[in-house]
């Protein structure tokens, strides 16, 4: 099976490694002709580490070379099986890379973008044969993380995305299939955690800093905003808009009002520049008080908030856009990085505790999205 990977980023490379190491033929796209000898480079220094330290025999060295091409000429896809293209997310580039390489390719080629946000019905938009088009999207860190998203849309053919599946787990990954209304499931629960965690900071409480130091405690592997400011400010605003729909629309409106007045004033976060954390710490505001106990049970609260919220949307995908309740559970688990399973948490924090505190949430606020559903769902796992 030959596959394409088109864009040597970060994530297009981490990809074509995990195919690389497994008996697949792989061609890589560059988009500049001047990155293809670095490229080659680099693979071929790998390649004789592997070598050198007797992870591959010398036939097997040779047959991974004789498997490979780097280039920036798209006519090298022309016998690919499926293809995959892993650019920077900007909705036009990727139109024209799949009008382009759609013309290449043969009919029964897997077109495939690791897009995180951006509709598919965009993406594939000037595509012909849209039955064989659908998203597979990797998550960071690509080598660790095993679950993979296969977001289908309403004209791609099942049998396509089931040859997917299977592609993916000859590499040891753990697909999760999401029909359209799901599609991107994972990055939407991180938005509507992230936009969560950002009302909680404008109640005046904790300081930015606070909250992502309270989250690592006792929830995430990362601090929320840390991944705002390490991802790119930009790119965070842009899923939102992608996401946002009228079940997500006060939620998401006051940290889309920040994004865009925290990049006006030059703070993108990202590589090599500052991000929303340093814009408010330079800006400091004066704290509302609290007792210790008080305090302490703030922070409690702020836990068992987002735990709710989170619990409550992962219900809402399962009951309203057909996803596996396991295959949910454990994708939530891993990519977010939490401690517990969904079910897990439900149970330690009790359903009526859940209830409650959605409950206030919903009078608090009067957004239909703390409304609670049927948790028991998950009482059988």
């Amino acid at each position: 099976m030959v596959i394409g990977i088109i864009g040597k980023g970060k994530m297009g490379r981490d990809i074509f490694n995990e195919f690389f190491q497994f008996d697949y033929d792989m061609i890589m796209i560059c988009r500049k002709s001047e990155d293809v000898e670095e490229v080659q480079a680099s693979i071929d220094k790998q390649l004789k580490k592997m070598l050198k330290r007797g992870y591959i025999n010398q036939a097997e060295y040779e047959k991974k070379l004789s498997a490979l091409i780097v280039t920036s000429d798209l006519a090298a896809l022309k016998n690919c099986h499926m293809v995959i293209e892993s650019v920077y997310e900007d909705k036009k580039l990727k139109q024209d890379i799949f009008e382009k390489i759609e013309a290449i390719v043969g009919e029964d080629c897997i077109l495939a973008s690791n897009t995180s946000s951006i509709p598919l019905k965009l993406v594939f938009e000037k595509c012909r044969k849209k039955d064989r088009c659908l998203g597979v999207h990797y998550f960071y860190p690509v080598k660790v993380m095993r679950t993979v998203e296969i977001n289908k849309t309403s004209f791609t053919d099942n049998a396509y995305a089931q040859k997917v599946y299977q592609v993916l787990q000859s590499i040891g990954k753990q697909p999760i299939e999401l029909e359209e209304a799901a599609n991107m499931v994972l990055t939407k629960m991180l938005s509507i955690l992230t936009t969560q965690a950002y009302k909680i900071y404008e109640e005046g409480y904790l300081t930015i800093e606070e909250i992502d130091k309270l989250l690592k405690e006792n929830l995430l592997t990362l601090g929320l905003f840390e991944i705002v400011d390490s991802t790119g400010i930009g790119i965070i605003l842009e899923s939102i808009e992608n996401f946002i729909n009228d079940r997500y629309t006060k939620l998401f409106t006051p940290l889309y009002n920040k994004g865009k007045k925290v990049i006006q004033e030059g703070y993108l976060g990202g590589s090599g520049s500052k991000g929303i954390g340093a814009y408010e710490q330079e800006r400091p505001k004066e704290l509302k008080s609290l007792g210790d106990d008080e305090l302490s049970e703030y922070k409690q609260n702020i836990i068992l908030r987002l735990q709710s919220l989170l619990i409550n949307e992962t219900v809402y995908a399962i009951l309203n856009q057909n996803v596996n309740k396991d295959k949910i559970n454990e994708a939530v688990k891993e990519v977010l990085g939490l401690s517990d399973d969904l079910s897990a948490m439900l149970k330690n924090a009790g359903s009526q505790r859940i209830t409650a505190c959605l409950l206030n949430s919903l009078e608090t606020t009067q957004d239909d999205i703390y409304r609670p559903l049927d948790l028991s769902i998950f009482n059988d796992n």
